[in-house]
């Protein structure tokens, strides 16, 4: 699926943009793949703008979000825990029903992207995406940090449907 030079056309057809501090990269995986090399990852758009983010979401449809990995992850970092941003680094992992996982992804992208994810500098410098997982009838959503210097998901900022309450913490497990 690649829709982004349409979504891009859409988002840019104004000449106002408002730029994002950070690019940022949507990836999808099928989550019936078994590869893992960064071959098996499909890059879907690089969004630079309020517009870009904004359009992808309006044209990703909800059952896509529910039913393939997908990860936004600032530009130059692979979605994939060997890259050397992420290899010694983890993420907060939350479980989140079918039922308000579309609201909660998309939230939680815009609030990435804008930077505001927290008030915290020191772990802001450390985010550098958030991914989801499906599963049967819910969805792991993960924030995925550079190192494991800080754990605490109250710095985070409260999205509806994302508890901090049963947020597990794990470091990343690299292959190699």
């Amino acid at each position: 699926m690649d829709t982004s030079g349409t979504i891009e056309t859409m988002a840019t057809s104004s000449e106002d943009t408002h730029p994002l501090y950070d690019k940022w990269v949507l990836w999808a995986h099928l989550p019936h793949d078994t590869d893992w090399s960064i071959k098996s990852y499909k890059k879907i758009m690089t969004v630079k703008s309020i517009e870009e983010i904004v359009a992808l979401y309006s044209a990703i449809p909800e059952k896509l979000i529910k039913n393939c990995m997908l990860f936004m992850m600032r530009d130059g970092v692979k979605p994939m825990w060997e890259d050397p941003l992420n290899c010694k680094g983890g993420c907060f992992s939350f479980k989140v029903t079918n039922k308000v996982v579309p609201q909660v992804w998309t939230k939680l992208s815009y609030i990435l992207s804008g930077e505001t994810l927290t008030n915290d500098p020191r772990l802001w410098k450390l985010i550098n995406g958030i991914t989801i997982s499906p599963k049967k009838s819910f969805c792991i959503i993960k924030i995925w940090l550079k190192n494991c210097t800080m754990q605490n998901p109250a710095q985070l900022t409260s999205i509806p449907g994302l508890s901090i309450h049963g947020c597990l913490f794990k470091r990343h497990k690299p292959e190699y």
